[in-house]
């Protein structure tokens, strides 16, 4: 971690000290986006008594999502910055418990809506290979490191209890706020068909992240408040990004961009905070998160 932000600061420097020769330019650009986290525990910190006692999952949150992006580029060196807020428009969300092995002897299940946000921000260098200049054509990649942030602040609500099924219940308002952070490299190739204004681009990332997480459960009486239980693991995560821009004029460009992203931890821990001030701990076995977004915006060059 200490040697990403040392790769990052030393990049900032170098660009905050050739600011007024530096090529700058600034995306801002809105779209869809749908992801999917879900994780489970087990019932002790060796992973049984089962082996899966309780699972969460949101699924299929439709969120509208707005990023800007800042690249600063000084000979072959670059700086790039990102970020991006997306707001939940609709969602599902599984609460179930189990008391046998492998997700059998379900005994109790929660369908409920889902709700929440999602941060996201990253900053990297780079170091520009040309590959090829064939007339019009220029062909182009880019080794990169950097450091990323992202966090998902979800909830649920509008409880349903559908094993044993009751029906719906009032108050649900339970929280869950997940955060994955740490550094990444990867590569930026693109093509620029001069003639026609025209580029293509297409980014990968290998992320290390340090995993942590915290929930309160509104309605659970015998846990504490506003901190029910935190989570700890290491993950980690890909990131591909195919990217367009049809220049308008000299300093204006359309862009058009798909992303994905899949994110997984090994197993860590699990500590539940009991409201007489106790805590019990057990293995959280795993967090899974997949994202996928369509994107359109403007880019403005200087």
């Amino acid at each position: 971690m200490k040697l990403g932000k040392a790769v990052i600061l030393l990049g900032c420097g170098m660009m905050a000290g050739n600011a007024m020769a530096a090529e700058v330019s600034i995306t801002a650009d809105a779209g869809y986006r749908v992801d999917n986290l879900d994780w489970n525990i087990a019932g002790d910190v060796n992973g049984a008594n089962p082996n899966v006692l309780s699972e969460l999952k949101w699924g299929s949150l439709d969120t509208a999502q707005v990023r800007l992006g800042f690249n600063a580029e000084l000979g072959r060196a670059q700086l790039r910055t990102r970020g991006g807020y997306s707001k939940v428009q609709d969602g599902n969300n599984q609460d179930s418990d189990y008391s046998l092995d492998n997700r059998n002897g379900e005994f109790l299940r929660s369908n409920n809506q889902a709700d929440g946000s999602m941060i996201d921000g990253s900053v990297a260098v780079g170091y520009r290979l040309d590959l090829t200049h064939d007339g019009p054509l220029h062909m182009h990649i880019m080794p990169l490191a950097g450091y990323a942030v992202n966090q998902q602040k979800l909830k649920m609500v509008d409880g349903v209890q559908t094993i044993p099924a009751t029906g719906s219940f009032a108050g649900l308002d339970s929280s869950y706020d997940a955060d994955w952070r740490g550094p990444w490299v990867g590569f930026s190739w693109w093509e620029t068909d001069d003639s026609r204004d025209f580029t293509v681009r297409l980014d990968v990332e290998y992320h290390q992240a340090d995993y942590t997480a915290e929930a309160n459960w509104n309605l659970r009486a015998d846990l504490a408040h506003p901190r029910s239980f935190s989570h700890w693991a290491d993950g980690h995560g890909m990131v591909l990004s195919l990217n367009s821009s049809y220049g308008l004029t000299e300093r204006l460009a359309l862009t058009f961009g798909l992303d994905y992203q899949s994110w997984s931890t090994r197993p860590g821990l699990d500590r539940v905070f009991r409201a007489n001030g106790s805590t019990e701990d057990t293995r959280l076995n795993e967090v899974n998160w997949d994202s996928a977004a369509i994107n359109l915006g403007v880019e403005l060059s200087f």
